[in-house]
């Protein structure tokens, strides 16, 4: 069953496109994770969701239902905005019970409500207190209270953490996820620009673009779980958003299709990778991908000069000068006796590459074991 469906819609301003083409489903009780670059239109999908925005065309559905032309107040939603948007003067408990009063509700139910958000979201302690003596976390516990006592079909998050500090970011993250656990009933989308929060709350990220990257075609780089983007990037653009540091990209050609992958001409050496690429053509222009943690410093057939190291403890990231490639090469290491001005081989494992056709497509991956 499909809670949320999504289909061939557009938004537009004044004949621009915002969005195009966003095809999307998701089922119920899943947690739907909006990412991408700044103006890709996340935020602008979200309030399109909620009703703030007007769908140009396509259909928006809900439970089976078009709600196109619904009003916000009745599409049994819930939004928790970026911006706590508490009552100052109001206690904890007024604030998450305001809605419920409007609706003129029965108080004995109001107060149950309550009582039920609160004890999810441990706030049970605070219900007197007002905005203005309580944490940024505790606020927030508050905003999302107030949309859980609507028991709403869908939540709607609109990068809920951004006011947050790191400590706060992290904690209330982990209470987001026991929420979903909580409320396994309700469907959540979630905008944010955090990978982070992406990729450790997700069921099912929807990578999205600008509408300047794919003129003409869908805002939607890619989607699937958080693993699926992250070791099988459909695209160049998948492959260089998700992941930090990000991958590494070199310029290539094809040399030979073997039945083990394929080879190809890689700063004047051959180089082999672990590529299904039987449609293409000797001479082809590719690109080439691997993340900073799979590239193996000590060994191999190439050499780079160390320009900066990033000690972080627990691991270091490498930086590589390489002759003949503009952009920086990173590595992951636990190497910690590597310094600025060495000279150091190392080597690009063929199961590790990614390969992209010259439109950016990617080469299906013959291995699926990315322990090395």
């Amino acid at each position: 069953m499909t809670q949320v469906s999504l289909h061939n819609i557009a938004l537009a301003y004044n004949g621009q496109h915002v969005l195009h083409d966003i095809n999307l489903s998701i089922a119920p009780g899943e947690f739907c994770v909006f990412i991408g670059p700044s103006g890709c239109g996340k935020s602008s999908l979200l309030r399109l969701i909620a009703g703030l925005e007007p769908v140009s065309s396509g259909t928006l559905s809900i439970d089976g239902q078009t709600i196109n032309d619904v009003a916000p107040a009745e599409r049994n939603i819930a939004m928790v905005f970026q911006s706590y948007a508490l009552y100052p003067h109001m206690t904890v408990y007024d604030n998450m019970a305001f809605g419920l009063t409007r609706q003129r509700l029965d108080k004995a139910e109001i107060k149950r409500r309550v009582a039920d958000a609160s004890r999810i979201l441990q706030l049970d302690t605070l219900l007197e207190r007002k905005p203005g003596a309580l944490s940024g976390g505790q606020r927030q516990r508050v905003a999302i209270g107030r949309a859980i006592v609507k028991k709403p079909k869908v939540f709607l998050f609109d990068e809920p953490l951004s006011n947050l500090d790191a400590s706060l970011r992290a904690q209330t993250r982990l209470e987001i996820a026991r929420l979903h656990r909580d409320l396994n009933s309700a469907s959540m989308i979630y905008v944010t620009h955090d990978q982070v929060e992406a990729m450790t709350l997700a069921d099912k990220i929807v990578l999205l673009r600008p509408a300047a990257e794919a003129p003409g075609q869908s805002n939607v780089a890619q989607i699937g779980t958080p693993l699926e983007l992250y070791h099988h990037p459909a695209n160049v653009f998948a492959a260089g958003f998700i992941g930090t540091p990000a991958m590494n990209f070199l310029d290539a050609s094809l040399i030979a299709v073997e039945p083990q992958g394929i080879t190809v001409m890689l700063q004047g050496r051959a180089c082999a990778a672990a590529v299904d690429g039987s449609d293409l053509a000797p001479g082809a222009a590719l690109t080439l991908g691997i993340r900073p943690e799979h590239l193996v410093l000590g060994q191999g057939a190439w050499q780079a000069k160390i320009v900066h190291v990033e000690a972080l403890g627990e691991h270091s990231y490498v930086h590589l000068q390489w002759p003949g490639v503009s952009s920086m090469l990173v590595a992951k290491t636990q190497n910690e006796s590597l310094r600025a001005g060495q000279t150091v081989a190392f080597s690009l494992p063929a199961n590790a590459l990614h390969v992209f056709r010259g439109d950016g497509r990617a080469l299906r991956r013959l291995l699926s074991d990315f322990s090395h």
